[in-house]
């Protein structure tokens, strides 16, 4: 009986082994795992302090998740003489910054090309962030040189066809394309407005 004692003594753990762990995160947010517990300097009203970002929530839709490149947009908008806050306008519109949207006729990417579109425009991936907005700022300018400038019908265009708008003369009748319109040229001023630029070559369309 005595050296089963003796033996159960040897094997036994040492009684500072057996004590529980503290867990906690210091100020710095370092995880620490440790036989002693936290200093008080490291506890709020007793309970280990817990380093939390502050979730900062996004007011404006230009703020939200967007896989537009900006610079790639600001590339593509001097390229080919088109308002950058126009391009940004119309990724938002079309696919709320969403690089991999499909339209339920097949328009793809940002500024969803048609595939037909996009090989005028020398796309080859239209699912490509940066050829998607090279390819639809394109579109853009091959619209605005058609019909003068005009930022409206330009956009009508863009949504409807440049043969629509000139079967008209003007924004087509069609209720898609008129809230369209009147979308993209919220969210452009919109964007002039928060930070305005002279664009001397690129005016308002008269309304």
């Amino acid at each position: 009986m005595t050296r089963l004692l003796l033996a159960c003594l040897l094997f036994a753990p040492p009684v500072s082994a057996r004590a529980a762990l503290h867990k906690w995160v210091d100020k710095d947010g370092v995880l620490h795992v440790e036989d002693n517990p936290p200093p008080p300097a490291s506890r709020v009203h007793g309970s280990p302090r817990q380093a939390v970002a502050p979730v900062k929530k996004a007011n404006n839709w230009w703020e939200r998740r967007n896989d537009a490149p900006p610079d790639e947009i600001d590339r593509a908008a001097q390229v080919y003489n088109v308002p950058a806050e126009l391009v940004r306008a119309v990724i938002w519109a079309e696919s709320a910054g969403d690089a991999s949207a499909v339209s339920r006729t097949g328009a793809l990417g940002l500024m969803q090309l048609m595939p037909r579109t996009a090989g005028d425009m020398y796309v080859q991936d239209p699912v490509d962030p940066a050829q998607n907005i090279m390819g639809g700022t394109r579109y853009l300018r091959f619209l605005a040189n058609q019909f003068n400038g005009d930022m409206l019908l330009t956009l009508a265009a863009y949504n409807a066809g440049p043969d629509a708008v000139r079967k008209y003369g003007g924004v087509p009748p069609f209720d898609e394309t008129r809230q369209y319109c009147k979308k993209v040229m919220a969210y452009y001023r919109q964007l002039r407005a928060k930070s305005p630029r002279k664009l001397a070559s690129n005016q308002e369309p008269r309304q």
